[in-house]
């Protein structure tokens, strides 16, 4: 499983065609099946997400953004996350640490 952390907002100004409420069912959808933690970001042009994301692999991921209804109106940052056990041993496994 990949951990990501993704923040998304729409474009400033907001476009009318913007489907922020269809942005957020799809989280919250997500959220309910045990994929994501969503958080709302509050901010002077509407809402924004801030999402830790468990998916299978990267085209889940990317199936997941590219259905989001905010769309193209949408600006997406994407990290992805490790844990530090995980992270510890890729060290270890890379000579860098012992």
């Amino acid at each position: 499983m990949a951990k990501f952390l993704i923040l998304a907002r729409p474009r400033k100004p907001m476009p009318e065609k913007a489907n922020v409420e269809g942005a957020r069912a799809q989280w919250r959808e997500l959220r309910d099946h045990g994929k994501a933690e969503v958080y709302e970001i509050i901010e002077d042009n509407g809402a924004g997400f801030a999402v830790f994301l468990d998916v299978d692999d990267h085209d889940e991921l990317m199936t997941i953004l590219f259905r989001n209804p905010l769309g193209n109106w949408g600006e997406y940052t994407v990290l992805p996350l490790g844990t530090l056990e995980g992270e510890t041993q890729a060290m270890r496994d890379a000579g860098i640490i012992r």
